[in-house]
Parts: C-alpha cells; structure tokens; sequence
C-alpha cells in the first residue's frame, strides 16, 4: 500500500477532526490525506498539535470497523437498503478484497500509522533533538510506537493469516508482508519498546484517552500477548495497566467525540426504532433467552423495538443495539471489563481460583451469581466475552483464535450465506497481491 510522504498534521489540529477519510466508496485512494509533513523536525508548540491529530485520527472509520466485526461474529445486522453490500457481501460471507468493508478501515489505520512514522522520523532532526531533551524525546517516541502497534494489531485482526506489511516507514520501499504470527510478535516489540520509552520519559501531552500512555501500552500488550498464547505476560502486562479487580469496569481507554465546530460525532450511535434506511439489530441468537443466564442484564445492550420486528433483505431483528445513547458518546478501545477477562482466561488453568474471582467481578456486575469453583473453562469464557464485550468488535476474533467459528449461530442466515462465517479478509487489492 503506498502511503503519502506528507500528512496532514498541522492542518488536522488546527480543525480538529477535519481529517478526510480514504473512502474507496467515493472514489479516493489509499495512499492517505496529504499536507505539510513535519518530518524535518517538530517544534515544542507543533508537538501538541501532532499529537492530539494521532489521536483523532484513530477515529476514522472505527465505525466501519466495529459494524463489519459485530456482523461477521453474529452480535448485529446492519440495515441499510441504500447500501446493499452490507446484506450481499458482508452478512452472506463474500468477502471481497474491493469492498469498503476492508478498504477503508486498512486506509485509515495504515494513515494513522504513517502520521507516527513521521512523527518518528521527525525525532531524527537535528533541529528537534536541540529542542527536547533526551527524555523528552524518548517519552514522544514512546507514544508513537504505542499508537502505532495499535493500529497495526487493527488491520491485520481483519486480515489474519494473509499478514500485512509492518515496515512502511518508507512509501517507496515498502517492507514485505508479515504472516500473522510474525506480525503479533513486531507488534509486542513496538509496544514493548514504546513501554520502555514512556518509562524512561514520561507521559507526552494532550491525552484524551482517559488511561495513561503507559497504561494504554500494557492493557494493548496484554491482548496482544493473549492472541500469543503467553499467559505468563498477560499477567505481567496487566500488573501495569489500568486493570482493577474493584474499579468501574467501564473505566478505561476512549475516543472521545463532540457536536462542537467541525469534530466528529460518534456514528456507531444508531436511534432507537430507526427504519430499514439505518437500523443495527441485534442478531436473533443473542437475545434469545436460551442463549444467556437469566437475570443477566448485559443482554440489555440490547432493546426491544416498540414495532416489533424489522427484516431488510432476510436479515431481521426484534431488538436495536444500544450500546450508545447518543452521537457524542466515547468509544472504548479497552475497558476494565476486557481487562479482568484476559486476567481470568490467563489465570483458568495455572490459578482457578483467581480466574473465578474475576468473573464473579464481572458477573455481580451483571445481575449474576457466583460462577463456582471449578466452572471457569474456555466455554465460560467464551460466553462471558460475548456478553460482556458485546459490539466492541471481539467475537468474530475470539471464535476464530478458539477454533470455534463453526460454533457460531447462524440459524437466522438465510439460504446461501456461508457456513460458517469466513475467518479473514482478503488483502485489498490496492496491494497489488
């Protein structure tokens, strides 16, 4: 994928959430939006700027992104009869390396991406290394290899075993696909150094997240090492993250969005009772009282419709997804919830008996009881996450890293739609794959 030499940094800030997306569907380009490059070096009012465009540029397109998950892992339907793809392509498994569905979520993280290259490359200047100190520098670069390792962990959870490129510093001279595996283990690199560096320097500012850089890192790390299979540094990145057994489980890291000037509103927020023209409907099965503990009120994420049950194209659903309440709610990237869930899956062989205290955390939370000693395995797991994580965009990636897609429900498909759901996408074909 070709990413522009220059990124629109300054120009990001000065109207913030101004930012382009890459949108295939009208015709753009993934080579990203274009301006002024601060790759000659950064100065101490720029750096601000910089920083606080990274992180509104993490928005793009998360909306896509999330809604193409939750569909894939049979949490939602998305109704849109002015885009049919969602039904023809999406819903039914024809996964296409053209489709937006890919296209511009790859676009957006891979810019994103190419902003903290150049912020990286920026650090290299003679002209900044004479304006921050060595700390100072090491604290910016610490913040970039974090953002950046999120990114990347973004698309290839989309592409999986078809990898992705990890090396794009350079436009014109990208480095070569990474397999799946390769790819997690540069990407703990990234937040493993970026770790080290925010050690060393410190908190680098604004930060919007709500965590700290350094918190961020770990709870990221701990994911990230979970896909590993390494148990033993889930445990050890949790120890420093946000995580807490006690806390809100809805404290943690967000997107923050506004209705002010030219930012961004949150457009995963879909109104309740919304028609056929923009309705997100909670697939059949989650709702189904055979399919979840009675009393536990996290189906709540769900809401019935007052009339009744919508259908576009075979898909139906008698409740809307309301996870949020309106246009200017935050998006979580992690939450304390997600948090004691790595802890109590590392911990379910090795020390049950921490593994159950922190599902029964998360259970009381949720109007339940207890789970027992003894009753914490993969499926209790599986149904926890799904419940608890509902349209964060984890269960279609946590079925397939369990080799379980063929567990998932597909009784509401219609006739034809794949079986079970594919476990990749494509590479774009912009790729040139």
């Amino acid at each position: 994928m070709k990413i522009s030499n220059k990124i629109k940094f300054l120009a990001i800030i000065i109207v913030l959430g101004m930012t382009s997306s890459c949108s295939l569907e009208d015709g753009e380009s993934l080579n990203g939006p274009q301006t002024t490059s601060i790759s000659e070096g950064i100065s101490r009012p720029e750096l601000p700027q910089v920083v606080a465009g990274i992180l509104s540029n993490m928005r793009d397109r998360i909306h896509t992104q999330r809604d193409v998950l939750s569909v894939l892992g049979r949490e939602y339907w998305v109704l849109q009869s002015s885009d049919p793809g969602w039904g023809t392509e999406l819903a039914a498994g024809l996964l296409s390396d053209g489709s937006f569905f890919i296209n511009n979520p790859y676009a957006e993280r891979y810019a994103t991406v190419k902003e903290c290259n150049l912020l990286l490359q920026s650090l290299e200047a003679e002209s900044t290394q004479t304006i921050f100190t060595t700390n100072e520098i090491a604290a910016i670069r610490g913040f970039a290899n974090t953002i950046k390792a999120h990114q990347l962990l973004s698309v290839l959870n989309m592409v999986y075993q078809n990898g992705i490129r990890t090396d794009v510093a350079d436009p014109d001279n990208l480095g070569p696909f990474e397999s799946y595996d390769a790819a997690l283990t540069t990407i703990m690199g990234l937040l493993d150094s970026g770790f080290a560096d925010i050690t060393t320097g410190g908190e680098v500012s604004p930060n919007t997240l709500g965590v700290t850089y350094s918190e961020f890192n770990r709870a990221i790390t701990a994911r990230v090492a979970m896909y590993q299979g390494d148990n033993a540094k889930v445990l050890n990145a949790l120890a420093d993250s946000f995580m807490d057994m006690t806390g809100d489980l809805n404290a943690g890291a967000y997107l923050i969005y506004s209705a002010a000037g030219a930012d961004q509103l949150n457009q995963l927020f879909v109104a309740l009772n919304s028609p056929t023209a923009g309705a997100k409907v909670a697939y059949p099965d989650f709702v189904d009282p055979a399919s979840f503990e009675a009393g536990d009120t996290r189906v709540n994420k769900a809401v019935a419709r007052t009339g009744g049950e919508v259908c576009l194209a075979g898909m139906c659903g008698t409740h809307d997804v309301w996870i949020y309440q309106s246009n200017i709610d935050p998006i979580g990237l992690i939450r304390n919830e997600e948090l004691l869930l790595l802890y109590a899956e590392a911990n379910m062989v090795s020390n049950p008996g921490e593994a159950e205290a922190a599902i029964d955390v998360i259970r009381a939370a949720g109007g339940l009881g207890a789970v027992g000693a003894g009753n914490v395995d993969e499926d209790r797991i599986i149904y926890e996450r799904r419940y608890s994580l509902f349209g964060e965009g984890h269960r279609w990636i946590d079925m397939r890293r369990f080799g379980r897609l063929a567990d998932i429900n597909q009784d509401y498909d219609r006739a034809g739609d794949l079986s079970p759901v594919p476990s990749q996408f494509p590479i774009p074909q912009s790729e040139g794959q």
